[in-house]
Order: C-alpha cells, then structure tokens, then sequence
C-alpha cells in the first residue's frame, strides 16, 4: 500500500487569499492602505527566506502574522528615520497634529505579546480564539470546521478568554503588566513599558486609583516613591481626554499633547481656561527652592483659578518633553535622560534631554522671565 506523503513546511508557501489577509494585518497596523501592500509583500519575502523555521504548517497563520508585525515595526523605524533625515534639524516645529509611529508600534508588540500567550495555550482553545477573534469568524462558522454546535463554541470561546487570562497573569505576568492586562488590585501600583525620561534608567510605574478618580505615574528611581504626574479624572477636560485611554503610553502621549496646546497658547497670551469650570485664569511661572533636581523640575508654569481654585502645573521638563522636538526624539529614542539646564545669570533657560546612546538630543530655549518657548530643535550628536 502506498502513503501520500504529507505536506512539508519546504513545500508550503502561502497563496493569494493568505496576502490579502497579510495586507489587512499590515493596514490594520499601520493605518495606510498604500504602505500595507508593499509590507505584505516584504512579508512574503522574509517568510521565504526563512521558511525553514516554520516547524508547523498549521501555526502558519501565526508565524506569518509574527513576521508581518517584525516587518512593519521596522519599516516605522526607517520611515521615522527618513523624516528626520529629510527634516533640517534647527526647523522648529511648534504645531500639527501628534505623529502615531509610537502608538502603532505598540500595537505590534501588544500583539506579540498575545500571540506568544496563545502559543501557551492547548491547541484546541487556541485554534477555536483564533478563528473567532483573529479570523472573525462567527460561531456557526467556527462550529461548521471544527465539527461543533455553535452553543459548543460559544462555551469553548468563554472558557478560552478565562484560560488566556490566566496565562497573562502567570507566565506572561511581566510582560502583560506593561500593557494592564494583569489584574490588579485598585489604586496598585504596576510597571509599564515605558522608560523614564529623567534618568533613562527605570521604567514609569503606573497607577488607576478609582476611589481618587485620578491616573498616576511615577519612576521609582528618580522620584523616589513620589507621585511625577496626575491626572484628575473629575476635571471635565482631564475625564474626557483620559477616558478611554488603556495603556500607559497612550496616556502620556495624550498628555503631552494636552501641555504642549495648553500652556504653549496659555503662555503666549499669558491667559488661560480653567479645566474644571472654564473661567479665564492667569499663567505665571513658579520657582520650587529645594525642590530637589534642577531647573527642569524646579522651574515650570501653573494655571490658577481664582473662581474654583483649580489648579494645574508643568514643569520645564515636561513643558520641553511636550514640544513636538521632544516627542519626536522620544519616539525614535524610547530610552532618554536629561542633561542638566542651562540657567545663565541672563538670557535663555534651556532644557536638553538625550538617548542613552548619545547619538541624538533635544533643545528646548525658554524666556527665562515667561517660560514662552523661543524654540526646539534635534541634533545629531
């Protein structure tokens, strides 16, 4: 009797509806049609390349997925390096709308972290995720393959969500804190992925505390057990601009984006809106003496409302990391730390931040007597 030989991994390679599934992966990960179809394509290139670690065709979907992500992390990489070859380095850039470079390279690697927790899962649960939540499959669907009713599914599906909890919670419990997909008790504190642009050293620890209705950060190298930045979720402006911000990133994205509009006009002008009930109110600079740390922690703007009595505050630091300079360098260098000030008995305040490496730093000049931003800008170092 003879046997047809099965399938090898050498012998596989995927077919049209397998990049046009690709091209999807790619625009949902980077948001341009156009680009997506140039990754896919690289995608199909790398998988050539190295099919011979492909160890299971019917992880195939999986592996290709994990390549495509690689692929657009890195192809972000080149074009933000692009930009900044094509940008002349003292053009300073103090409007437009936030680059999303960071945010769509965290989704690539959430999602790299989740297909590593499927990969933990038994075979059966992860097939039956895959099909509903990768593939979109519906139950009866689901249950037309795997030869189960869609009642059947739905459960599987159900006791599939708790069994990847769990992994994300045991084994992947480092990784999955990042991201706040461990669950925590309230007002906990759990560290995120993001590094500290202070010392470059530590990453930021995070905190929801429902009971206060505020969001918190903090490096527990440089500060020391206190509280570098909260958000007041019961402000009206500070409740809408956090309200369904899930990951830390995203939070400190938003924020500097809030400082920069804020106190960049409000400084400007020397008036503001209060957040909480709208009043006009005075911005102004403050001094901390013995505050600790130097001018960039020292030094910073506050807007005081004589109406409420709300108040809310920058520091120079913050103000410079919120300049589209600054954010611009944390993008390409997720890992920086800050140079001291320069405060010269007359003339500008400038703040300077740099990665870790020394390749590249940041500039920001501010009126000493205003704090308004005289302006931002990159150099090679």
């Amino acid at each position: 009797m003879t046997q047809t030989p099965a399938t090898t991994t050498t012998s596989w390679f995927p077919d049209e509806r397998t990049r046009q599934r690709l091209v999807a992966v790619c625009t949902s990960i980077t948001g341009d049609p156009q680009a997506a179809e140039d990754l896919a394509q690289e995608t199909l290139i790398e998988a050539w390349r190295n099919l011979h670690k492909l160890s299971d065709i019917d992880g195939a979907d999986r592996w290709l997925n994990a390549i495509a992500r690689h692929v657009c992390r890195r192809g972000a990489r080149r074009a933000a390096r692009d930009s900044v070859r094509r940008a002349p380095l003292d053009e300073v850039d103090v409007a437009g709308p936030p680059h999303e470079v960071e945010m769509e390279l965290e989704r690539a690697e959430l999602a790299d972290l989740l297909d590593r927790a499927l990969g933990l899962l038994p075979p059966q649960t992860r097939d039956v995720l895959i099909h509903r939540y990768v593939h979109e499959a519906s139950c009866t669907r689901i249950g037309a393959a795997m030869g189960l009713s869609p009642d059947a599914v739905s459960m599987r599906i159900s006791r599939g969500k708790v069994v990847l909890r769990k992994v994300l919670e045991t084994e992947l419990r480092d990784s999955s804190d990042a991201y706040g997909l461990a669950a925590l008790p309230d007002n906990d504190w759990r560290q995120t992925s993001v590094w500290c642009t202070d010392c470059g050293q530590h990453r930021l620890a995070i905190r929801r505390h429902p009971a206060l209705s505020t969001i918190a950060l903090r490096c527990g190298g440089c500060d020391q057990g206190s509280i570098s930045s909260q958000f007041r979720l019961d402000n009206p402006v500070f409740g809408r601009l956090m309200r369904d911000a899930a990951r830390p990133s995203t939070v400190i994205t938003r924020a500097a984006d809030w400082v920069h509009s804020y106190f960049a006009a409000g400084c400007e002008s020397g008036r503001a809106s209060c957040t909480r009930c709208g009043q006009p109110v005075s911005m102004s600079p403050y001094v901390r003496r013995g505050a600790g740390g130097d001018a960039l922690t020292q030094r910073g703007l506050v807007a005081e409302c004589s109406a409420c009595n709300e108040a809310v505050s920058s520091s120079l630091g913050g103000l410079a990391m919120a300049t589209p300079a600054g954010r611009g360098l944390r993008r390409r260098h997720p890992r920086l730390r800050a140079l001291p000030a320069a405060v010269p008995p007359s003339g500008p305040i400038t703040a300077r931040y740099q990665d870790v490496a020394g390749r590249e730093c940041v500039e920001v000049a501010f009126a000493p007597d205003t704090l308004r931003i005289l302006s931002a800008r990159s150099r090679t170092l």
